[in-house]
């Protein structure tokens, strides 16, 4: 695969745009609108689904449940930005293939980065993902762009996201109450002692350490089963200190 690969995007203004890809390196596209939108029929078997990012107020489209979760693991990576699903369509000159990555996502480095959500292992036996694959890297080699092929974490840690996501967003975060959080777990303690001797009304101090453990300004093993009895934290702070 040699020739430039081109590009479809739609503008700042709404229009669709092709050009060569290399062209769209300076394009922001972790806030367009989508190219690609997965079509809706009875007796699909996968669900297409939405997730709503952490502190942008929109939400990101998932053709199934496994892009979902990938759109979680995203919204958890502190290396990510932000991200928007299926800004951009990559043709090859060659041989006509296309491809629309689940994600653009935009690292706080500043860089792009396609993503790519491998949901069933057995795809990759198949002729059309390894044209595919040629084909975004060839892109990503074109501008820059890093690609990320996402397939699935350890259930154990994906469950732990699942149950901690609800407290993702912004508003469960505190000042005052992150500081005493942070002196209160400065040792390892389990989750229920240090809410219990940290002094704050318990339902706000649960909510705010879920926020803190989310950001992963409150570490546990996320490979555990975060059990509240029992599950060990402890300060982001002690732990690099």
């Amino acid at each position: 695969m040699g020739g430039a690969v081109w590009a479809e995007f739609n503008s700042a203004a709404g229009r669709l745009k092709r050009c060569a890809v290399a062209e769209v390196r300076g394009e922001a596209l972790e806030w367009r609108e989508p190219v690609w939108r997965p079509v809706q029929y009875r007796g699909k078997r996968s669900i297409a689904t939405w997730w709503r990012l952490a502190d942008v107020p929109r939400h990101a489209g998932c053709a199934n449940l496994g892009v979902w979760r990938a759109a979680q693991e995203l919204d958890f990576d502190p290396s990510v930005a932000t991200f928007a699903s299926w800004p951009v369509r990559l043709g090859s000159p060659d041989n006509g293939c296309v491809a629309v990555p689940d994600f653009f996502a935009r690292l706080r480095s500043g860089e792009g980065c396609l993503v790519v959500c491998l949901s069933d292992a057995q795809q990759v036996q198949g002729g059309t993902w390894q044209e595919r694959m040629r084909l975004l890297q060839t892109a990503a080699g074109q501008t820059g762009w890093q690609l990320r092929v996402v397939s699935g974490a350890h259930p154990v840690v994906e469950a732990n996201r699942r149950r901690l996501s609800r407290y993702r967003h912004a508003r469960w975060a505190d000042e005052r109450t992150t500081r005493i959080l942070h002196e209160v777990f400065a040792r390892p303690l389990p989750f229920a002692e240090g809410i219990a001797s940290s002094g704050l009304p318990r339902l706000e101090a649960v909510g705010r350490a879920h926020h803190l453990i989310w950001t992963q300004e409150l570490v546990i093993d996320w490979e555990r089963l975060f059990a509240p009895v029992d599950s060990l934290v402890v300060s982001a702070r002690s732990v690099a200190a």
